[in-house]
């Protein structure tokens, strides 16, 4: 066992990765933001923040390096994560934040993160390893029967939207040389400006590749991956998972919220994507409320006010 929580010395790298400078906003605002919230439990001096993305956007703090790279797709940004991102960081943890994954309060860090090489967002997807080695997902309403007692032989995927990941789980991939199967490209469909898109295929999200297609082999290799409770204690991306285990969100440092919140200031998201709320009030939604919380605020589309359907 790492003895990481233990010693306050450890030092994070706050990162966000695009190869679409549309992104680049947003996540050097979700570094800044989440540099800030740490401040509340850990030393200034142990935090570093990185951004990588085409262009530096038009607001960037001082104390954000910034390095630029060629525009690049969704699939090599998973390559990057799986592959390249522990070549340019030089501290013992890399917290991967997004214009939806960051820090939601700072109040929340706890030292026993440290103990494990990677904590993501629990995913509201299970996985059965079966005897001949191959497994059996279950996803959303299937997960219900386990998450007060789940077998030995499950476990929950984790999301790395916003996950904190050790130096050494991010060298592994490419010490052991492993290799992933190339996804399937979906159908073309266009007649013009054609590109490459692979939504029809989980196997290439680099957080699946970690979370369950290699997930054995790196705990043959030591890897720690945080269990369930700590993980929800850690991030929320399936608000639904927290309340199955009587989790309040005031209660867990960040987020992951799947491209329906976005940041467009350090404490300011807009909503992209509709979440369900009551009439028109959107406290009456589980995130926003723990965004209203945290002393955020939030941008919210007028149609989305006046959609009958709330």
């Amino acid at each position: 066992m790492h003895q990481f929580s233990e010693n306050r010395s450890n030092t994070i790298t706050i990162v966000s990765v695009t190869g679409h400078q549309e992104y680049a906003q947003g996540s050097a605002y979700a570094i800044e933001r989440s540099y800030e919230e740490l401040q509340k439990k850990l030393p200034k001096e142990n935090l570093k923040c990185l951004l990588v993305s085409p262009e530096r956007p038009a607001h960037l703090e001082e104390y954000v390096e910034h390095i630029s790279c060629q525009p690049f797709s969704y699939l090599e940004y998973n390559l990057f994560l799986l592959y390249s991102l522990g070549d340019i960081i030089d501290t013992d943890f890399a917290l991967v934040v997004q214009n939806d994954g960051f820090v939601v309060d700072g109040h929340n860090w706890r030292n026993e993160f440290f103990d494990y090489d990677f904590i993501g967002a629990p995913l509201r997807c299970m996985y059965e390893r079966l005897n001949d080695g191959s497994f059996k997902e279950y996803n959303n309403e299937q997960c219900d029967p386990f998450y007060e007692n789940m077998p030995s032989n499950f476990f929950e995927g984790q999301n790395g939207g916003f996950s904190l990941r050790s130096k050494k789980l991010l060298k592994l991939p490419r010490e052991l040389d492993i290799k992933i199967p190339f996804p399937i490209p979906d159908t073309i469909l266009a007649k013009q400006d054609i590109r490459l898109e692979y939504t029809s295929n989980k196997i290439h999200n680099e957080d699946v590749v970690l979370t369950m297609y290699i997930r054995q082999l790196l705990i043959e290799h030591g890897i720690k991956f945080a269990p369930p409770i700590i993980a929800c204690y850690f991030a929320s991306e399936s608000t639904i998972v927290h309340a199955k285990r009587n989790i309040p969100l005031e209660d867990v440092l960040g987020c992951h919220t799947f491209g329906y919140l976005i940041l467009t200031d350090k404490n300011k998201v807009f909503m992209k994507k509709k979440v369900n709320f009551i009439e028109n009030n959107v406290a009456t939604n589980s995130w926003c409320a723990w965004f209203f919380n945290a002393n955020m605020s939030i941008d919210v589309p007028q149609k989305f006010l006046e959609d009958k359907q709330n």
